[in-house]
C-alpha cells in the first residue's frame, strides 16, 4: 500500500517554507520529493529538489541528471551540489555522508531555506541503530536518527522514519515513477549491505526493535531534561562567550551526569557533530580534581578554589573574516551571532573580524570586570593589522561606536543536546 497525502502531511507538522528536499534517486528520496511536491501545490509554497554528486560511481552524474529531469518535469527548481574535494581511501561511507550533509546544510543556509527534508526511512532506523550498537555507541546513539532536529540553524526532517520501503516504492509505483537502486546497498564491503543480507536472512522483528528504540528514547528524554536542570543549577554562561562551573553543586552530580554535563559544554563549543569520546571526557573529569588549568576540547579549563572557568581555547578559535563579505547574520567562532549591520560601523580601511588573542592594545584605558584569562578570546576588529575596537569592552579608537550591540551570545540549549544526524 501507497502513502496517502493526508498520512503523509500528518508529519509536517509546523514546517517554515521555503523547503529544500534531499534527493538521491532512490525510491525514498524520490518518493519524498513526490509527496512533497503535491503537499506544496496544495499550500501554494516553495519546495527545491537538491542532489549531492559525491563522484564516487562512474555514472553519478548521470543519475543527479535523472532526478533534475523528474524534479524540473514537476516545476520544482533542482541543484546539483558536486563533492569537489580529494575522495578518500577508508572510511568512504562515513566520509561521503559527512560531506552530503555539509553540502546540504551549507546551500540551505546560503540561500535562507529554513528546512530541509531527507528520505530515511523505518529500515535506515532498524540499519543505524544495529550500527550504532556494534560501534560501542552510547545511549543517545541507539535511541537513531531524530524526526526532526536543528543543525546550523536549519530544521531537518525526516517524515519517512515511520514508514517502510515497500510502501515508499508502492508509492511510487502507483505514480509510474521509476526509480534507482544504489548498488552500494547490497556491497557487502560495507556493514549496511552485510547487515541487509543478514537482516532479510533471519527475519529479524522489526516491531520488537522499533520498541526497544522507543523506551531508550523515553530513557534519553528523561536524561536530557535532568541534564538541563543540572546545568541551570550548575553552570553559567556569561555574555562574552565562557562558563562557569560552581564547585559544590557540581560535585554532587552523579557522576553519569557530570559526564554528560562536559560533553555538553565540549559541544557548546566545538563545531563537531559528533560529542567527545568517553575517555576524552573521563580525562577531563580527572584533571578538573586538580588545580592545574589545561585545553581540551577546543575549551581551557581553570579549576579554582569555588569554581571553574571554562574558556575557549584561542588556538582553536576562528580565523580572521573580512566584514566587507558579511550580507547576513553568522555564527563566528560557533559562539557569536554577528549582525551584518556591523560592516557599516568601521572606517574604510578593510576591517576584519578575529579574536583579541594576544594582539596589543592599551589595557590601561580598559575598566571591565572580565576576567583577564576571558579577555585573548574576546572578538576584535582589526584594520592594518591594528586592533581598532574590542565590542565587549566597548573600547573604539575611532569614536565612542557602542559595536558590542552587534554581537549576539548563541544560546545555551542551541541545538548541542541533539545526537548528531
Amino acid at each position: 500500500m501507497g502513502i496517502p497525502s493526508s498520512e503523509f502531511e500528518s508529519h509536517l507538522k509546523d514546517l517554515t517554507f521555503p523547503v529544500a528536499v534531499a534527493v538521491s534517486g532512490g525510491p525514498d528520496s524520490l518518493a519524498l520529493l513526490h509527496l512533497t511536491h503535491a503537499y506544496a501545490l496544495k499550500k501554494k509554497k516553495q519546495i527545491f529538489a537538491l542532489t549531492v554528486n559525491h563522484g564516487l560511481r562512474h555514472n553519478s552524474e548521470k543519475e543527479a541528471l535523472f532526478v533534475k529531469k523528474i524534479a524540473e518535469g514537476k516545476g520544482i527548481p533542482h541543484v546539483i551540489l558536486n563533492w569537489i574535494e580529494d575522495k578518500p581511501f577508508s572510511r568512504i561511507q562515513e566520509k561521503a555522508r559527512e560531506a552530503r550533509y555539509h553540502l546540504l546544510l551549507k546551500w540551505c543556509k546560503d540561500n535562507a531555506i529554513p528546512t530541509l527534508l531527507l528520505g530515511h526511512h523505518q529500515q535506515d532506523q532498524e540499519e543505524t541503530f544495529w550500527l550504532r550498537l556494534f560501534s560501542g555507541s552510547g545511549l543517545d546513539g541507539l535511541t537513531g536518527m531524530k524526526y526532526r532536529i536543528e543543525r546550523e540553524g536549519i530544521l531537518v526532517v525526516r517524515p519517512f522514519l515511520f514508514f517502510s520501503k515497500e510502501r515508499l516504492k508502492a508509492t511510487l509505483i502507483a505514480e509510474k515513477q521509476g526509480w534507482i537502486e544504489d548498488p552500494s546497498n547490497k556491497n557487502t564491503t560495507y556493514f549496511r549491505g552485510r547487515f541487509r543480507s543478514f537482516a532479510e536472512k533471519e527475519g529479524l522483528s522489526k516491531a520488537r526493535l522499533l520498541n526497544v528504540m522507543t523506551k531508550l528514547q523515553e530513557d534519553a528524554d528523561f536524561i536530557q531534561n535532568s541534564l538541563k536542570e543540572a546545568l541551570h543549577q550548575t553552570v553559567h554562561l556569561f555574555e562574552e562567550g565562557y562558563f562557569s562551573i560552581q564547585n559544590e553543586a557540581f560535585e554532587k552530580l552523579h557522576p553519569a551526569l557530570a559526564k554528560r554535563m562536559i560533553s555538553f559544554l565540549v559541544r557548546w563549543f566545538s563545531k563537531d557533530s559528533y560529542p567527545p569520546r568517553s575517555t576524552q571526557v573521563g580525562e577531563i573529569l580527572k584533571k578538573l580534581k586538580t588545580t592545574k588549568a589545561f585545553t581540551s576540547g577546543g575549551a581551557y579549563w581553570i579549576p579554582q578554589a569555588t569554581e571553574i572557568l571554562v574558556l575557549r581555547e584561542v588556538a582553536a578559535m576562528e580565523g580572521m573574516i573580512s566584514l566587507s563579505k558579511l550580507e547576513k547574520p553568522f555564527l563566528w567562532d560557533n559562539r557569536f551571532w554577528v549582525d551584518p549591520l556591523l560592516k557599516n560601523q568601521v572606517s574604510k580601511e578593510e576591517t576584519f573580524l578575529a579574536p583579541l588573542g594576544a594582539h596589543s592594545f592599551p589595557k590601561e584605558k580598559i575598566i571591565s570586570s572580565i576576567p583577564p584569562s576571558v579577555w585573548p578570546t574576546l572578538p576584535a576588529l582589526l584594520a592594518k593589522g591594528k586592533i581598532v575596537s574590542i565590542p565587549h569592552f566597548c573600547y573604539n579608537i575611532d569614536k565612542d561606536e557602542n559595536q558590542r550591540k552587534f554581537f549576539y551570545l548563541k544560546p545555551l540549549f542551541y541545538d548541542s543536546l541533539m545526537f548528531t544526524i
